[in-house]
């Protein structure tokens, strides 16, 4: 595909995304309809970026860096009182639809771990306190 039609193509997904919080089956057999793209090239696309969510996903989407440096700095603790706290595992949603949770390979602050981003807000230096504190806070 040429690098034109994927831009076009990524921006659509964003718009589709931004819009209904999810890219649904309907959606990509219209786009694979329209650009004459086969639907196992768009699930390609979709999947390559975790940004992409191919189910309806929580009002907040937790992002939580489970990477070698945030691991040495003791992320797993946090992942493990996330589940527990939310009662959901990694790529799942809450009952109430207010939390996902999706455990990452990397955010891009390895000083500052652990790292967990609430849809486009990064918190640093985590603890486990802090960050159920961080959840209790957000409506």
């Amino acid at each position: 595909m040429e690098k034109f039609y994927q831009k076009e193509l990524l921006e659509e997904l964003h718009d589709i995304q931004e819009t209904y919080g999810f890219i649904s089956e309907e959606d990509i057999f219209r786009i694979s309809k329209k650009r004459n793209i086969p639907k196992a090239h768009l699930y390609g696309v979709i999947s390559f970026y975790s940004m992409f969510h191919l189910e309806p996903t929580g009002k907040y989407i937790i992002r939580l860096c489970d990477s070698v440096s945030c691991r040495l700095n003791h992320s797993s603790d946090i992942v493990k009182t996330l589940k527990e706290y939310l009662k959901i595992e990694n790529h799942k949603t809450t009952e109430d639809k207010k939390f996902t949770l999706e455990i990452v390979e990397c955010l891009g602050h390895c000083d500052e771990g652990p790292v967990m981003m609430v849809n486009d807000t990064y918190y640093t230096n985590l603890t486990t306190s802090k960050a159920i504190q961080i959840l209790d806070s957000l409506e």
